[in-house]
């Protein structure tokens, strides 16, 4: 498994390379966001952390290689159906991936690669589900829209993919928080790539800032951060013209805001209901509580530069500098998914 991911990630790798042109002049993701997703699966995944990820997950012996795993991947970031990827076929189990159309270069590149390894078959991925009908998957993971999950049930009933028994795991977590309790350097750099790498998309993006100092402390320094960040990291999508009425509305509410463009940030005590939107929120540990608590299914994770690995409404804060640069075996919605496919296909 390690050998093959080696060799795909190989600057010499011709398909890999075209993935990437075809991914930026279709106009999926910006260039330098797969860069940067390419860069830290080169310095996270090799065998150390691939045997580490299986250590925690207790496997001691993989799943029989005729349990089939329906895999419904997300194409919000780029490669984001990676993990459970690797988790299918760590756990032994046989791969089926519905790739989606927002990214359907840079996941075939790798899958060509483990197909060469003889670790997955050249016809078990496609973009359209139509392929796996009839399939009778014996487990299915799925990461979307809590919205999205009665109509893609309701479809791979429809397929014979799964039935109403079949296992599932499905996430629905859209958005992290930060809590923060300084203003270095060091800290708002962090803060602003946790917000702002790949246009605040992906569940591991923070969405909401929960900081001792309110926005208006703030605004002007955070500004060149977010400034700087877009000189390097240009933002590859923009925000609904919609979101300029929003900052009318705040403006005449009184509502403490900051307009970058493409981002508004703004003090008010909300859940995310919005993309290109930062909740800006004073407060501490307290806030932090009633936000977990209140969040339910919708977050992902609570990052900090302090305290980290303690635990606050039930999350374990992790550290604000791996925010988007997670271990190979972070569990997404809480849930090891080697562990829940072991447990789950025996």
């Amino acid at each position: 498994m390690s050998d093959a991911i080696h060799n795909w990630l190989q600057p010499d790798n011709k398909h890999l390379r075209k993935a990437i042109e075809r991914s930026v002049d279709e106009g999926l993701f910006g260039l330098e966001d797969i860069k940067h997703r390419i860069r830290h699966l080169k310095q996270s995944v090799d065998s150390i952390s691939l045997k580490k990820w299986c250590d925690k997950a207790g496997l001691v012996s993989p799943a029989e290689k005729d349990n089939v795993v329906c895999c419904l991947h997300a194409g919000n970031i780029p490669l984001v159906g990676f993990h459970d990827l690797l988790a299918v076929l760590l756990s032994g189990a046989s791969y089926r991936g519905k790739l989606s159309r927002k990214d359907p270069y840079l996941m075939v590149s790798l899958l060509k690669i483990l197909a060469d390894f003889g670790l997955v078959s050249k016809n078990h991925w496609s973009t359209s589900l139509s392929q796996f009908r009839s399939m009778d998957a014996d487990a299915v993971l799925f990461s979307g829209s809590a919205s999205s999950v009665t109509p893609v049930r309701k479809l791979l009933k429809e397929l014979g993919i799964a039935s109403q028994e079949t296992p599932e795991l499905i996430r629905t977590a859209y958005y992290s928080i930060a809590w923060i309790t300084d203003n270095s350097k060091e800290t708002m750099e962090e803060l602003t790539e946790s917000v702002f790498r790949y246009g605040g998309n992906g569940c591991r993006s923070v969405a909401v800032v929960v900081a001792p100092f309110g926005l208006n402390e703030e605004k002007c320094e955070f500004t060149d951060y977010v400034e700087n960040f877009w000189l390097k990291n240009p933002q590859h999508q923009k925000p609904n013209p919609s979101l300029s009425y929003r900052f009318a509305y705040n403006k005449a509410v009184g509502i403490e805001q900051a307009w970058l463009n493409d981002f508004l940030i703004e003090e008010n005590l909300s859940f995310p209901d919005e993309k290109f939107i930062l909740q800006w929120i004073k407060g501490g540990r307290k806030e932090i509580e009633n936000l977990v608590q209140q969040s339910a299914g919708s977050l992902q994770s609570v990052y900090s530069n302090s305290e980290m690995g303690r635990m606050i409404g039930g999350k374990a804060i992790e550290p604000l500098s791996l925010a988007q640069k997670p271990p190979v075996w972070w569990k997404a919605d809480g849930v090891d998914t080697i562990e829940w496919l072991l447990k789950t296909l025996r």
